[in-house]
């Protein structure tokens, strides 16, 4: 108790410490907008008779002190935390307007306008990488674009000059049309969609014809689709049936494990939530906001903590994973040996013969619905387009048919991770490195059972310094820092993210912790503690609540404080605890609730909604980001970045991803499982 309140003494001391900011408005609006957009429906429809281009451009503005407005956006871009980099614009231009804008002026003018191509900002470049086929566009106009640009922000009494680079242009022939209909990408998928549709209606037509002339009367009708055929045969060509993968979706768990851990389903329907959150507002600041000031106003208060805090979520991936690993490795074992093995070990044949078999089936679980939204992602298809398609969708399509390989070796947080396809991505690599790691230690801690607990204190001890030691030494930012400016790059270049956040060795003891967890649970069900009934572990585990809210703020002083920088040791030891201690606080959490402690909570957790959106968390987590590309890529104008607005967004990409992976589910995810039992 007294190490809980001096938690609650020093959060609130040093929340207290931190001084508020206020933005200088006046100062604000001398800043150029960060988004100025011609209107790109007019741009392509209004001049008959002519193809009509319209061009989306990046500009860096160029040092001045001379001028008020570059004094402006180094004084407010210098909080670099919590604010865009207002030197950074994009444009829409309409070149049709640009140009008759530039005939008006004499040749002197638009010479002493041109500033120079924009070359030097590694970010934009691969963007540029990427749209290599926009190379003609940018070669014809790189010039009069950058003349437009310079010449609006000298109209608009800015005093500043900016270099620009066209990244593409849309054509009034061009905008929305499909690229390349017939490529061998686009045919990939046509040929495996059909071949999809063709087994499930086939499957569904002989599950149909096999219920109506059944041959035991007194079986009911629904309970034809919840019994497995007697041949083996049959069940194969079941294995795509409609109705019967809707009843293995729906069905209750079995056994006294599935029972009492039924209520993980809520614990990743509710972290699916809180990615699908943080990632919607991710793809909006990747997009345009016409009220910048606002996110970066609210990144400066408590709630701004609250959200750079948000990525602890996915340490919860990461226990559940571990903890299920290690539950079905340890029932394995039980019944092998309850087939006759008198040795308490196995032999280093049967050790590898279960570590091949355990990954195999694992990456055959997760790689085939993972496939096939990777296909999904690169598809060219018609579509509404917009000044933001491309930066925000193609972009995407380009990286999965460039990188698709990267995502299917599960290699893809450490291999080209400028140009990632589906960055949500790097969570499975994270975690299927975590598992072949901790499937080892597994192994060894079941061969030299003597020593187990020594080497799983050893493992999780590594784990726990070793992001101390390399924050250390790499000069780490002590937290995740998604800044408003990082997001709006798509995380590109950033090296927090690739390095610091999605390695698999800075996750990895999270991931133990689950591990540990299901060590602990297993002990507690063989001994038959009643961890419910000891009041120490009651008061324990409802403690771990208001504390794990605390933590969540525990940042608030590091991500906050501008006027001194955070020691480098101490900001080490918290970089290695942040992750930690949560994923460790979260396995006690989870070993109550699978105690059933918790009372009400635990209740909840368990309602039978929370099983069919549980099952559906995969499905939605490998293609939410697909979604809410493009629910807001085809907006027109910059969005207002309001709490009604955002959560309006979010509750679109939520339920939009949820019925995506419900027919990833019944069409491919389901029908694999029910294969690789048959396999066993």
């Amino acid at each position: 108790m007294m190490l809980i309140k001096g938690v609650i003494s020093l959060s609130l001391l040093l929340m207290a410490a931190v001084q508020s900011f206020e933005l200088n408005m006046t100062q604000y609006y001398e800043m150029p907008q960060l988004y100025d957009f011609d209107d790109y429906d007019r741009c392509l429809q209004e001049f008959e008779g002519t193809t009509a281009t319209y061009c989306f451009v990046r500009a860096d503005v160029q040092p001045d002190n001379t001028a008020s407005a570059w004094r402006a956006i180094a004084e407010i871009s210098k909080y670099d935390r919590h604010h865009f980099n207002h030197s950074h614009l994009y444009f829409g231009l309409c070149m049709h307007q640009c140009e008759a804008e530039l005939a008006t002026l004499d040749a002197d003018v638009r010479q002493q306008l041109q500033t120079g191509i924009l070359t030097d900002n590694p970010k934009v470049n691969v963007y540029l990488e990427l749209f290599a086929m926009e190379a003609g566009n940018r070669a014809r106009y790189n010039e009069p674009s950058n003349e437009c640009i310079n010449w609006r922000l000298q109209r608009r009494g800015h005093g500043v000059r900016a270099k620009s680079v066209v990244e593409y242009c849309d054509t009034s022939d061009t905008a929305g049309k499909i690229i390349e209909e017939d490529d061998a990408w686009n045919m990939t998928f046509y040929v495996v969609l059909c071949a999809l549709v063709s087994l499930v209606c086939g499957s569904s037509l002989i599950d149909l014809h096999l219920k109506r002339h059944r041959h035991d009367k007194m079986l009911k009708e629904r309970d034809h689709y919840k019994t497995p055929p007697q041949s083996l045969a049959t069940r194969v060509l079941l294995t795509w049936s409609i109705a019967r993968n809707w009843y293995r979706l729906n069905q209750e768990p079995n056994g006294k494990i599935g029972r009492e851990l039924r209520f993980l389903d809520c614990f990743k329907f509710f972290s699916m939530f809180l990615v699908i959150f943080a990632h919607t507002n991710w793809v909006i600041y990747e997009g345009a906001i016409s009220n910048p000031q606002d996110p970066e106003r609210l990144l400066h208060t408590p709630a701004g903590t609250l959200l750079i805090s948000g990525s602890l979520i996915t340490v919860t991936f990461f226990v559940i994973s571990g903890l299920l690993l290690t539950i079905n490795w340890l029932a394995v074992i039980r019944a092998i040996m309850d087939q006759g093995q008198k040795k308490a070990t196995l032999d280093v044949v049967q050790y590898a013969g279960l570590f091949v078999k355990f990954n195999v089936f694992r990456y055959i679980r997760l790689t085939v619905p993972y496939a096939f939204v990777v296909l999904l992602s690169g598809v060219y298809f018609g579509n509404a387009a917009g000044p933001l398609w491309r930066h925000i969708y193609e972009r995407e399509q380009l990286a999965c048919r460039k990188n698709w390989w990267t995502n299917l070796l599960f290699i893809n947080n450490f291999v080209r991770t400028d140009e990632r396809c589906l960055l949500q991505g790097w969570y499975l690599a994270a975690d299927t490195q975590s598992f072949v790691l901790s499937l080892l230690v597994l192994i060894l801690g079941q061969r030299f059972g003597k020593w187990s607990k020594q080497l799983y204190g050893l493992v999780l001890g590594i784990f726990l310094v070793l992001p101390m030691v390399l924050t250390y030494i790499m000069d780490y930012y002590p937290i995740l820092l998604p800044t408003p400016q990082t997001q709006k790059n798509s995380f590109i270049g950033d090296r927090q993210f690739t390095e610091f956040y999605s390695s698999f060795y800075m996750n990895f003891g999270s991931y133990f912790c689950g591990v540990l967890a299901a060590l602990a649970y297993d002990q507690v069900s063989l001994k038959q503690y009643k961890l419910r009934d000891r009041i120490g572990f009651q008061i324990l585990w409802f403690t771990l609540i208001p504390t794990g809210v605390l933590w969540l703020f525990s940042a608030h002083p590091i991500y906050q404080h501008y006027y001194a920088e955070t020691p480098r040791i101490w900001g080490a030891i918290y970089a290695g605890l942040q992750r930690n201690l949560w994923a460790f606080g979260l396995g006690i959490f989870i070993l109550g609730l699978a105690a059933k402690v918790g009372w009400v909570i635990r209740k909840f957790a368990c309602l039978p909604i929370f099983r069919i959106l549980g099952r559906l968390t995969y499905g939605a987590f490998i293609v939410h980001l697909l979604v809410a590309r493009v629910v807001l890529s085809t907006v027109r104008d910059p969005v207002y970045f309001g709490t009604g607005t955002m959560f309006a967004y979010i509750f679109y990409v939520l339920c939009a991803s949820y019925l995506v992976s419900l027919l990833l589910a019944i069409f491919i995810e389901l029908p694999v499982s029910s294969l690789l039992k048959l396999m066993r």
